[in-house]
């Protein structure tokens, strides 16, 4: 291995320590009390040099919510069995959901509830660079489970998207009231069981 190509591996795996410092510090402490020195420390470096990879704490929580998004999106499209029917499918995406949000609990929570627990506007954080790419990886998420509620005739366009919003509204919720509850699998079951017969009503 050539030493450009050392030196690019060792900034790659530099990076992404401090990003696992950050998602760490994040949800521990939650974005206004999290602070570059607090990562520094985590990923054993000087806030120097971790400034060099990321310049401000904003860019660092971008990044960790692209992150996010980016697993989230590779889960929900692998849920996806090709030619099941759509209730099926539905349900794999909704098992998807949950089993994230308790595989990952660090980023889902950074995804969807550090600044929103804070009181804060997480755009009016991030620049528009920052803004329009985090959009594009939520659609993308967002896009696998509408492309489920296509299928299933759910109707136009924008009634899909009312649809699929107040599905996510509503798993993400399950998910931020009983994560830590004994009873959330209890729970989960039978959230999944009132969305799927309101998706797929029995004649």
């Amino acid at each position: 291995m050539g030493t450009r190509r050392r030196r690019d591996e060792e900034a790659k795996r530099r990076r992404q320590s401090i990003l696992n410092a950050a998602r760490h510090v994040f949800f521990k402490h939650g974005y206004a009390a999290a602070t570059i020195p607090m990562v520094a420390a985590a990923a054993e470096l000087a806030p120097g040099t971790l400034y060099l990879y990321f310049p401000s704490k904003d860019a660092l929580y971008a990044e960790l919510l692209a992150e996010g998004y980016e697993t989230l999106h590779h889960r929900l499209a692998a849920s996806l069995q090709p030619g099941a029917a759509p209730r099926r499918q539905a349900e794999a995406l909704i098992d998807a959901f949950f089993q994230f949000a308790r595989e990952n609990p660090e980023y889902f929570d950074i995804v969807f509830f550090v600044l929103q627990r804070e009181g804060a506007n997480r755009e009016g954080r991030l620049d528009a660079a920052q803004i329009r790419r985090l959009k594009d990886l939520e659609r993308r998420s967002q896009t696998v489970a509408g492309q489920v509620l296509r299928r299933a005739g759910a109707g136009n366009a924008r009634r899909d998207r009312a649809t699929l919003d107040a599905l996510w509204s509503m798993l993400a919720g399950v998910i931020f009231y009983f994560s830590d509850d004994p009873s959330f699998d209890g729970v989960a079951a039978q959230a999944k069981q009132l969305l799927l017969s309101a998706m797929f009503p029995v004649d």
